[in-house]
């Protein structure tokens, strides 16, 4: 089953995951449904030591599906050789979603939009990446000017929104 994705990309600390939480509250007062997915470059846990999905970790369960009554989390056990592609990541979110944000996966091939802050003095990322069809940037930049991709303020949320639905696409 296909599901529409867009992907918010840009260099840390610029202020992607301000906007994403923005648009899910916008996209939400709309009635849309909408799932994240977001890359870290940490590795991280949700699970505790002593507890018992801990144990079933621990014991050499490959995944972990620990449910209550309203959520349920479920933890994947990969081996450093082995990552995790978008696309899987994708098939896991539930078909009610109207919508898949994906905060971060630079390198992916879906269609996103750069967060682009000027304090980081990073380079645009834009410029070597077709996938990215717009930018969303801090302050009013020489730069920018000259070129011809779709530019939008970090404020103009409800306009960031209705550009991301008409250019999501449907990804497996």
């Amino acid at each position: 089953m296909k599901k529409k994705v867009f992907g918010l990309c840009g260099w840390s600390g610029s202020g992607k995951t301000d906007l994403i939480c923005r648009l899910i509250n916008y996209f939400s007062s709309q009635n849309l449904v909408i799932s994240t997915i977001k890359h870290t470059h940490h590795n991280f846990t949700v699970d505790r030591k002593g507890k018992d999905s801990f144990l079933h970790k621990m014991a050499g369960a490959f995944e972990v599906l620990i449910s209550g009554e309203y959520n349920w989390a479920q933890m994947h056990y990969g081996n450093k050789n082995e990552k995790t592609s978008l696309s899987e990541l994708i098939n896991k979110i539930s078909l009610k979603t109207d919508i898949i944000l994906v905060e971060g996966f630079k390198q992916s091939r879906i269609n996103k939009l750069e967060v682009f802050n000027s304090t980081l003095n990073k380079p645009f990322l834009y410029k070597n990446d077709k996938n990215i069809k717009g930018i969303i940037i801090d302050k009013k930049s020489s730069i920018i000017k000259e070129e011809t991709i779709k530019t939008f303020f970090f404020e103009q949320t409800e306009e960031i929104a209705n550009f991301i639905l008409e250019h999501a696409k449907d990804e497996y």
